[in-house]
């Protein structure tokens, strides 16, 4: 095959209807939009989330602007007016990660780049400049993924291989832009402005996508920690809760110790006040209930987060003792605070089990405390249920 028709097919290729393309970016930023609503903003609402949330939702104006323009027969290749609303998407991504390290953000430099890019392609897409403004406004969206990319890897994310799907992307966009304006300054053809486009759709759906990875495990990890141990709080996630309570339980029947307690405690009707207050409330709610948890029992205590609202606790201390703390944290759960988001009245229960070291093991004990806090929750709630004799004296 000759050259020319080579060159032929492959201007033919790059004229393509966009319509797969378009409707492919759509597709999967629908998609990316709703994982940051849910596991991010919903589940961790901060000023970051809702930032990236925000940085999103411009990202799916901006496909479905596109594909609008697809079903009224515009070019949206060489007319990529409703692309403008990408160029600020990764800058508001840097907004969201100044957000989690304390800084201000800056998120109206997000919005400014988004809205004045699409107004400056809509008034000159149709003039000879218009392919020159539109590489222009991608260099400037790279521009905004770089310091994004810098502030991945800084202070709460160094040394996580999260952020690193979010750099690659980055360092993408910064070399789709610096080739374009690169060959606008060559010169350019009808082809090469239609490849181009098309380059910077399919590689903003790449980083649209990787940013969702990076931001979720961000945004799930507490602001300073680099690793999975370090982003431990309070209280200790399930797998690491099971495997600390089998070793002590090791070395407490080493040690024929009898003073040890199994602790479940939950908020009492836990999904009706979602439902009634709202998930932000709700999460407010949970952490007053947690830093209670968290404050009550004394240090050595291991305290597990099994889901919002749900606690467990492995404690040594006297049968007097562990139900004092039990009653304390009823109490102040029950008592509400002032200022408080939530007006419904928040009660809690508890199941306590006395713990044998030699028979019992971690998932016995979480079925047994679990069945224990569900009897005082049909007995009414804002009680505690204790299993089994009471634990000997410290």
């Amino acid at each position: 095959m000759s050259p020319e028709i080579l060159a032929g097919v492959g201007e033919v290729a790059a004229v393509a209807p966009p319509n797969g393309l378009i409707i492919g970016q759509t597709t999967v930023v629908t998609v990316c939009v709703a994982l940051m609503i849910w596991m991010g903003l919903l589940a961790r609402p901060s000023r970051a989330t809702l930032i990236w949330t925000l940085a999103m939702i411009l990202a799916l104006l901006g496909s479905y602007g596109s594909l609008a323009s697809v079903a009224l027969g515009i070019d949206v290749l060489r007319h990529p007016v409703s692309f403008g609303l990408l160029c600020g998407v990764p800058a508001l991504v840097w907004s969201g990660l100044r957000a989690t390290a304390r800084l201000r953000p800056h998120a109206w430099i997000g919005l400014v780049q988004s809205v004045g890019s699409f107004l400056a392609l809509l008034a000159t897409t149709e003039g000879p400049y218009g392919s020159l403004v539109f590489r222009v406004f991608v260099l400037g969206a790279a521009l905004g993924a770089a310091p994004g990319a810098i502030e991945s890897i800084r202070d709460g994310a160094r040394a996580s291989r999260h952020s690193l799907p979010l750099v690659v992307a980055s360092c993408a966009i910064l070399l789709v832009a610096t080739v374009g304006l690169a060959g606008s300054a060559a010169g350019t053809s009808a082809a090469s402005e239609v490849l181009f486009v098309r380059a910077f759709v399919m590689i903003m759906t790449v980083y649209v996508i990787c940013a969702t990875v990076s931001l979720l495990f961000i945004a799930d990890r507490r602001a300073g920690a680099s690793d999975v141990l370090k982003a431990l709080d309070t209280l200790l996630p399930v797998p690491v809760m099971r495997t600390l309570a089998q070793e002590r339980l090791r070395r407490a029947a080493i040690r024929h110790e009898q003073t040890w307690s199994f602790i479940d405690i939950r908020l009492d009707d836990d999904e009706d006040l979602r439902d009634a207050t709202g998930e932000a409330a709700h999460a407010s709610t949970v952490a007053r209930f947690e830093r209670i948890v968290s404050a009550t029992f004394p240090a050595d205590a291991d305290i597990c987060r099994v889901a919002p609202g749900h606690v467990t606790v492995l404690v040594s201390q006297s049968f007097a003792a562990v139900r004092a703390l039990v009653r304390t944290v009823l109490n102040e759960t029950s008592a509400g605070e002032d200022g408080a988001p939530v007006a419904l009245g928040i009660t809690a229960s508890a199941g306590v089990i006395a713990v044998d070291p030699v028979s019992d093991g971690y998932a016995d004990l979480a079925v047994r405390a679990a069945a224990a806090v569900h009897e005082a929750q049909q007995q009414g709630g804002d009680r505690w249920v204790r299993v089994g004799p009471a634990p000997a004296t410290a």
